[in-house]
């Protein structure tokens, strides 16, 4: 390229990009620390990454007294025991019964089951509502039984009946003829 060609090309530029040109400041450098930092960093958190990965290196097992969770389910082998824990007496059906059992919910005794050889469950708490442990059956029917509201309910090929009497809440889980049982447990507990 020769003295002439660069003139003229020169001549042509428009003034604004050689104004732009002129005050062009060159960005300034980043600091030095920024960059040791970000090393500094990433070193901490290899060593800590470290430190984690050979910390159980010996497969020492947990300790299960730490993660062992409580059995809410307390087995007894009598009624009177069961109303020990409860504080609080439990009807009982003329017939045999397989095992008595107690609840425990927040460290409390709240809720006795009895669970009869014919099958039978029959549980019983303080307050109300449903505490059967079946959800999603069918109300068959209703009745009142001495002034108490019993409700049937079915589920699969399960018949159940839940009722509240004297500030308790009951269930009784039966396969067959159950409205009988149902009836002799109200007649004791009232």
């Amino acid at each position: 390229m020769n003295v002439k060609k660069f003139s003229d090309a020169m001549s042509e530029l428009d003034t604004k990009y050689v104004d732009e040109t002129l005050s062009y400041k060159k960005k300034a450098k980043q600091s030095v620390w920024i960059k040791w930092g970000a090393v500094a960093a990433c070193v901490c958190l290899l060593a800590v990454g470290g430190v984690m990965f050979t910390q159980n290196s010996e497969n020492i097992a947990p300790n299960p007294d730490i993660v062992q969770i409580p059995n809410p389910i307390i087995t007894v082998s009598s009624v009177e025991e069961m109303e020990n824990y409860l504080d609080f007496d439990v009807p009982v059906l003329d017939k045999e019964v397989e095992s008595y059992s107690v609840f425990v919910e927040n460290s409390y005794p709240t809720m006795g089951q009895i669970n009869y050889a014919d099958g039978s469950e029959f549980r019983m708490q303080y307050g109300s509502g449903d505490i059967s442990g079946i959800y999603g059956g069918t109300l068959e029917g209703s009745e009142d039984i001495e002034g108490v509201k019993v409700e049937y309910y079915k589920y699969t090929d399960t018949t159940y009946a839940i009722w509240e009497q004297n500030g308790f809440t009951f269930s009784y889980v039966y396969t067959n003829s159950g409205s009988a049982d149902v009836e002799s447990i109200i007649r004791q507990f009232a």
